[in-house]
């Protein structure tokens, strides 16, 4: 995990800045719209990693990211979706690529309790804890996960998102 993280850093770092999580927590209309493009990535891309489910855990997201866009008045059916993804030909990849969706969820704590302000549904962002962190770290750690796929999944989630 060590490996990965260094791998990733700047790109973890750049997809902070260019998010602006704070500033999309400024309204519900920047709130939903932010959800929306998570979604957009989120949806496609768990159902590329869904051949893995019986290798390791998956937690789709996809499904919180649709409840928390409903309640905010959005339709997630009519939303786009990213057709450029990261590698998942591997088990290897499919870690790498999860490495980044797991840890923006573990992330997400902080976000959620930053969207209380704006009275919403936080599924997603509130979907993780510490636990469910470590619990797939020591997977990744027994098993392998392939950086360029991590470093891709940041690379591919920024062009999405921040377009």
């Amino acid at each position: 995990m060590v490996a990965l993280k260094a791998a990733t850093a700047e790109h973890h770092e750049r997809l902070e800045r260019r998010v602006d999580i704070a500033a999309r927590l400024r309204s519900r209309d920047a709130y939903r719209e932010l959800l929306e493009r998570f979604y957009g990535f989120y949806a496609p891309l768990e159902e590329r990693l869904r051949p893995y489910a019986q290798t390791f855990p998956l937690r789709p997201k996809a499904p919180l990211l649709a409840r928390d866009i409903e309640a905010l008045g959005g339709d997630p059916h009519t939303l786009p979706v990213a057709s450029r993804l990261p590698p998942t030909r591997t088990a290897e990849e499919a870690l790498g690529v999860l490495y980044v969706l797991e840890g923006a969820t573990l992330g997400g704590a902080v976000i959620a309790r930053m969207a209380r302000d704006l009275d919403v549904s936080r599924e997603f962002f509130g979907a993780y804890d510490s636990a469910r962190w470590r619990e797939f770290k020591s997977f990744v750690d027994g098993n392998g996960a392939d950086s360029a796929a991590a470093v891709a999944t940041f690379e591919t989630m920024e062009a999405w998102v921040c377009a």
